[in-house]
């Protein structure tokens, strides 16, 4: 099962129906003939009677599990007396807490389910602690979990006359305590923004004193860059910024082979156009109201009108919700166009409380590139076996799991009429990817002038009296600037990556987007960051910024890049836009330069993407004389431990030096991200990557970090109205881990703690307090597990040692890895 649904009807549509299927899985616990033989008898309750059918052991198969795996079946008997539905299975043993899941099949060489069985009824979850005492209500939870809100951004480097204004009154707060800030035109303000206003003048002044000099001193930008190059750094110049684009269609756009494609690649999109259509011509008077021009990063070949809005479906069941982390999901209709490869837009178009498009949230859409597209079931279009209704299944890249629990059909609320909303969400095709930039094609940059500045020539004597030589020239100096400032840096696009990651771009690896064209000859030179690495034949030249986004070009001397000869004439082809400026919001690209009259929408689902300014003069100077001192290079224990976080599975990690007899070894223990095991392919990996900077003479041995589980007794006060079991499933949700769909950490997350972080209490006590429903809340019990003592409830907190990691997952299935214990009162 693909979705997370609270209301499932598949069992009512194929009970009666020609095909079987499971009803249920009965453990028989108490019941059991013997103790021996207690929780290792199943009862598979089926919907209709199997008739002649007859399973066998090896149809029948147990999964899952965590500390008891691979459980076999002994015996299968079809009936259990007069119930002819009932399939009698016997185990080899017992389960653990975990969610088990027992599925038919074939054979054991064929793993599809047995013939007349329904596919998504022919396999059931089930535990074996069903009969265990719980302090759980039995009533699943049934609910979209709200995705959490991002905190706001804020800038902490800004020096200019608002910070310093900010100073000054900050420090008038202490020494006048009785003066606060009123208005603009009190006295005191007004001499205040005198004072921060003198302040940011004699900053200005002071930075404007210095000279070209050094790195600290110069006033140009160009300068700053090839200076801070002496030390290996290459200065950031942004780059511009994202986003997927929905092209609407009335009907199919499908060109014929060797046509050009539907929307070429660099076709303008622009926001809103006053008294425009969708579709405008592709000129810079008529795209120059625009607030933002994006332009397509590649062709969209085709355009299906039926691609414009697909729904999914749900096999029959209701209140449906794609679950956070999904990859695939099936949709409603016969989408043989659908291709491997193409980008999908999941959206919710209307509120799933309230029925209305208005309500519709718009963090709620995600881009996903499609992986595999099952729209045929041989040569007849797939279907669903019950029903008949025609499907297609997809599956997208794990990169473009959903961040979000995404509702598909969904009820009101009683005050809105408890209607049913059979669709919430859809899926969006005729998508293409677009970026911030317009296009200036063939601006003319001039020729490169003829030497004017003679070189004085040394004398040579000769036999035969003085030989005057030809005069030599030095090299005609040729930087055209562009003719207008804010030049495009962008990543070059790489087709093949999932959607959410070609939204994602590199400074460091972004380009200017220009190109030039040289005559006579028609040759086309090429923009790279540096021309150390240029050849002297190669027609490769440099673009240069200034801090007012005026651009420079510098070429080649003949040894690092070829040097234009006199005469030479260019033209250059560029785009502009780049840096924040050209974020745009969701929804706000309304135009395509392009005359196609089946286009009867544009518009972005998401906001754009990336959008990173030029790195300013003051950050390149605070970051360039510090960037090439990186340690290449294990020497001491602190060195292997910074060096082995360069991987990116490792959180953090802790080196030792152990003399272990001839030889020093240096045991260095890894804290995975997530948690997860030290296992020998990660060491094999990690011991790689240290043994290129590891000492000559010293072993390396690496080993997981010591894990001290703790235990931990809570008393919580249920304020009045409120469920005690409710509260208790919040109150684990919060600290060991949600239960549901929605996967969010909890507060002993295993990324939250590492080697030697101190535990505290009153950081817990707070996590339960935030819970709403708890009036209170008092530990009881705050130590490690298996210490006698009372821990640190005292002292309010636990230390560990170096190597030590809290723990504390209150997992039954392994109770050893951390327990917390809740006493709950009050309430309901």
């Amino acid at each position: 099962m693909i979705y997370f649904c609270c209301d499932q009807f598949r069992r009512a549509a194929v009970r009666g129906s020609a095909l079987n299927g499971i009803d249920f899985v009965e453990v028989v616990d108490r019941d059991a003939p013997s103790p021996a033989m207690r929780q290792r008898i199943l009862h598979v309750h089926l919907l209709n009677d199997p008739g002649a059918l007859v399973l066998s052991r090896d149809q029948i198969r147990i999964e899952g599990g965590e500390r008891i795996r691979d459980i076999r079946v002994d015996t299968v008997t079809m009936g259990l007396g007069p119930q002819t539905n009932i399939v009698m299975v016997e185990l080899d043993r017992a389960g653990d807490f975990s969610p088990y899941r027992l599925r038919l099949r074939r054979s054991a060489l064929d793993e599809d389910p047995p013939a007349g069985f329904d596919p998504m009824l022919a396999a059931a979850e089930f535990g074996f602690k069903a009969e265990c005492p719980s302090p759980f209500d039995c009533k699943p939870a049934c609910d979209c979990a709200e995705k959490p809100e991002a905190p706001p951004e804020i800038d902490y480097l800004a020096k200019d006359f608002p910070s310093l204004l900010a100073v000054m009154r900050d420090r008038m707060g202490l020494l006048a305590p009785g003066w606060s800030e009123r208005n603009p035109a009190d006295p005191m303000m007004t001499v205040l923004e005198l004072l921060a206003h003198a302040a940011d003048q004699l900053s200005w002044a002071q930075d404007a004193a210095f000279n070209e000099g050094a790195i600290d001193r110069c006033q140009s930008r160009i300068s700053l860059r090839r200076l801070v190059r002496l030390v290996d750094y290459a200065i950031g110049e942004g780059c511009n910024a994202r986003t997927h684009v929905h092209v609407a269609v009335s009907a199919d756009v499908v060109p014929l082979a060797g046509d050009p494609p539907a929307i070429p690649r660099g076709t303008p999109l622009a926001t809103l156009l006053p008294q425009a259509g969708v579709t405008v011509a592709n000129t810079a008077e008529r795209l120059a109201p625009a607030a933002a021009v994006y332009e397509t990063m590649h062709d969209l070949r085709d355009l299906y009108a039926a691609h414009d809005e697909m729904a999914f479906h749900s096999y029959g069941d209701r209140r449906c919700c794609l679950p956070r982390g999904a990859t695939q999901a099936t949709l409603a209709g016969h989408f043989p166009d659908l291709r491997a490869g193409e980008v999908l837009v999941l959206e919710e178009i209307i509120g799933p409380r309230t029925g209305r498009p208005a309500d519709a949230d718009p963090a709620n859409r995600a881009p996903v590139r499609l992986t595999r597209v099952t729209a045929f079931d041989g040569a007849a279009p797939l279907a669903d076996p019950v029903t008949g209704t025609q499907i297609t299944e997809i599956e997208w890249d794990a990169a473009d799991a959903l961040p979000f629990p995404l509702c598909l059909s969904a009820e009101t609320d009683p005050e809105f009429g408890a209607a049913f909303l059979p669709v919430v969400s859809i899926a969006r095709g005729n998508i293409v990817l677009a970026d911030h930039g317009r296009t200036i094609a063939a601006e003319d940059l001039g020729t490169v002038p003829a030497p004017s500045f003679r070189l004085a020539a040394a004398d040579h004597g000769c036999s035969g009296g003085c030989e005057r030589r030809a005069p030599a020239f030095a090299p005609p100096r040729y930087q055209p600037v562009l003719a207008q400032a804010g030049l495009t840096h962008a990543q070059p696009l790489d087709p093949g990556l999932p959607a959410s990651l070609s939204l994602i771009q590199d400074p460091a690896r972004a380009l200017p987007q220009i190109g030039l064209t040289s005559q006579p000859g028609g040759a086309d030179w090429t923009a790279v960051r540096d021309l150390l690495g240029s050849g002297p034949f190669a027609d490769e030249f440099v673009v240069e910024t200034e801090s007012d986004g005026t651009a420079r070009l510098r070429f080649g001397d003949d040894i690092n890049g070829h040097r234009p000869e006199p005469g030479t004439g260019f033209s250059a082809t560029y785009r502009l836009g780049s840096g924040r400026a050209g974020a745009i919001g969701a929804d706000r690209l309304r135009h395509i330069a392009l005359p196609l009259a089946q286009i009867t929408g544009l518009r972005n689902p998401l906001p754009s993407t990336g959008g990173i300014d030029p790195e300013t003069m003051a950050q390149v100077r605070a970051r360039a004389p510090h960037a090439f001192r990186r340690q290449e290079r294990a020497v001491t224990r602190q060195d292997h431990a910074d060096i082995s976080r360069r991987l990116p599975e490792i959180q953090r990690a802790a080196a030792t030096w152990v003399h272990t007899g001839s030889w020093h070894t240096i045991f260095v223990a890894a804290d995975r991200l997530g948690g997860g095991p030290v296992d020998t392919d990660l060491s094999r990996r990690l011991a790689a990557h240290l043994d290129l900077f590891r000492m000559a003479g010293y072993d390396l041995n690496i080993h997981p970090p010591i894990v001290v589980p703790l235990d931990i007794a809570l008393q919580v006060c249920v304020a009045p109205g409120h469920f005690r079991a409710d509260i208790r499933r919040a109150v684990l949700a919060a600290l060991a881990g949600p239960i549901g769909p929605d996967r969010a950490p909890g507060f002993f997350d295993p990324d939250r703690y590492s080697f030697g972080e101190t535990v505290w209490l009153s950081p817990i006590i707070a996590a339960v307090q935030a819970v709403p429903g708890v009036a209170s809340v008092r530990a009881t019990t705050f130590r490690r597990l298996g210490d006698p003592g009372i821990g640190g409830l005292e002292a309010e907190r636990l230390d560990f040692e170096r190597l030590e990691i809290a723990q504390l997952d209150n997992d039954p299935n392994f109770p050893e890895h951390g327990q917390l214990a809740l006493t709950l009162f009050g309430g309901l």
